[in-house]
């Protein structure tokens, strides 16, 4: 997604817990800033977004993608474990955008764009696979992007969200594999017969971050080879 936005034409600044990956990233990308940061941490999210204004003088565009998955039956699911999702997958992105938003209002320009890395599971179950914590968490993500999409058009920033299929991923490794092995439920069950690859989502991504989506807000526009139509 980095590369997609730097390919766009913006100055990218990268956010994750691995400083190395990230300044590898970096150095890839004719203009590109890391921080590390842990998007549960109220103190890294605020420094994250400081940097971006110091670095750049402006935020245009915000792309919430973290995300943690710990699957299991609900019926052994600890509270904590459905609460640790929870803070990961919803509470952080609601606080980033919020101190996005912030700043993005007090900005002279262009409309800017916030956009939520939701999931497909976020609009249906997981069956076969058990995961009430994570589908909780993505369904409550569409839910505060419509929300958010409301309050703050006024402002001139739109609110999206993405919701991918099943993509290769750290998050799906011992699932689906970059070579596109995977369970037949999952190729099965996707019209156009193949997981997701990365590049599937640049499009989607850019659409919804530029000007050519300047009318859309409060939607969820799905990626997933038309998985969720069976």
């Amino acid at each position: 997604m980095a590369r997609a936005a730097s390919a766009a034409g913006a100055s990218v600044v990268v956010a994750a817990r691995r400083v190395e990956r990230l300044r590898d990233l970096a150095g890839e990308l004719p203009s590109a800033t890391a921080v590390r940061c842990d998007v549960a941490v109220d103190e890294d999210r605020v420094r994250l977004i400081e940097t971006a204004l110091d670095r750049y003088g402006r935020l245009d565009g915000l792309v919430n993608n973290a995300g943690v998955s710990e699957p299991g039956p609900a019926s052994r699911e600890a509270v904590e474990t459905f609460r640790r999702q929870l803070e990961i997958n919803l509470v952080a992105p609601f606080a980033l955008a919020a101190l996005a938003a912030r700043a993005m209002r007090e900005l002279p320009g262009s409309a800017r764009s916030i956009v939520n890395v939701s999931s497909i599971m976020g609009l249906r179950s997981t069956a076969p696979m058990p995961e009430a914590g994570y589908v909780a968490s993505k369904a409550g993500l569409i839910g505060l992007t419509r929300e958010l999409a409301s309050q703050w058009g006024r402002h001139r920033i739109r609110v999206n969200a993405l919701a991918p299929g099943f993509f290769p991923s750290e998050m799906t490794d011992g699932l689906v594999s970059a070579d596109g092995g995977a369970p037949h439920w999952i190729t099965g069950g996707t019209p156009l017969g193949r997981l997701g690859r990365p590049e599937d989502l640049d499009g989607a991504l850019v659409f919804l971050l530029s000007a050519a989506a300047s009318f859309v807000t409060g939607h969820t526009l799905v990626v997933d080879g038309g998985f969720t139509t069976r």
